[in-house]
C-alpha cells in the first residue's frame, strides 16, 4: 500500500518558501510520501529476459499513462492532460530506449539501464537555460518512477485517496500527482521544492 497519511499537527508548523499563487488554505497537512524504488544494481543478467521485463513495465506504465491522461481531460481539460500525451511519446523516445537497451545488452537488470538512462536525460535537462525547460526534468522523473514501479512491483501513491479537504505536503508534487488533486478538497499544497513555472 502507498505511503499515504492525513496527518493532523500535533502543534502549528510555520514554514517560509514562495508563493505560487495568492490566497490562503486552512486544513491538516496531507503528507505525500514518495515510495521506495531502491534497487540493487546487478550485472550477468540475461538481457532477453531482461528485456521481457522492461517491455512488462512500458506496457503497465503506458496503461496507467492512458488512465490518469483521461482522469485529468475530464477534471481538467485537454490542455492539462497533455502533458500525458507527451509521457506516452517518451516512453517510446528512439534516443531513451537505445540507452536502455545498450545497458541491458551488457548484462545489467532492467532498474539499472532505465534509472542510468533517464538520469542522463534529466541531468541534459536540468543544465538547460530556460527555466521553463529546465523544469521539464521533473516529468522525466515521474515517467522514470513509473516505469520502476511496475518493474519492482511497488505501486506508485495516488492523491485521488484524499477524501477530505486537507493541505497536501510533499517533496515534490510530479504531474502524476498533480493530475491526480481534487480542487474540491485541496486547500493548498507545500512542497519543497520547484517553483512557479512547475
Amino acid at each position: 500500500m502507498p505511503d499515504l497519511a492525513l496527518t493532523p499537527a500535533a502543534a502549528p508548523v510555520t514554514l517560509s518558501g514562495v508563493a505560487a499563487s495568492p490566497g490562503t488554505g486552512i486544513g491538516p497537512a496531507f503528507i505525500l510520501s514518495a515510495p521506495d524504488l531502491s534497487f540493487e544494481t546487478l550485472t550477468g543478467q540475461d538481457p532477453a529476459a531482461e528485456r521481457a521485463r522492461l517491455d512488462a513495465a512500458l506496457a503497465g506504465s503506458r496503461t496507467d499513462l492512458h488512465g490518469v491522461r483521461e482522469g485529468a481531460r475530464v477534471r481538467l481539460g485537454d490542455d492539462a492532460a497533455a502533458i500525458f500525451d507527451a509521457h506516452l511519446l517518451l516512453l517510446d523516445d528512439p534516443e531513451l530506449g537505445a540507452a536502455i537497451q545498450e545497458t541491458l545488452t551488457g548484462g545489467a537488470n532492467a532498474e539499472a539501464a532505465v534509472h542510468g538512462a533517464f538520469e542522463a536525460f534529466i541531468g541534459m535537462f536540468e543544465n538547460l537555460d530556460d527555466p521553463y525547460l529546465r523544469e521539464r526534468a521533473a516529468d522525466l522523473r515521474d515517467l522514470r518512477a513509473r516505469v520502476l514501479s511496475h518493474l519492482l512491483g511497488r505501486p506508485l501513491a495516488s492523491l485521488g485517496e484524499l477524501r477530505e479537504p486537507a493541505i497536501v505536503v510533499a517533496h515534490d508534487l510530479t504531474p502524476s500527482d498533480t493530475a491526480g488533486l481534487d480542487p474540491a478538497l485541496v486547500r493548498g499544497v507545500v512542497t519543497a521544492v520547484g517553483g512557479r513555472t512547475s
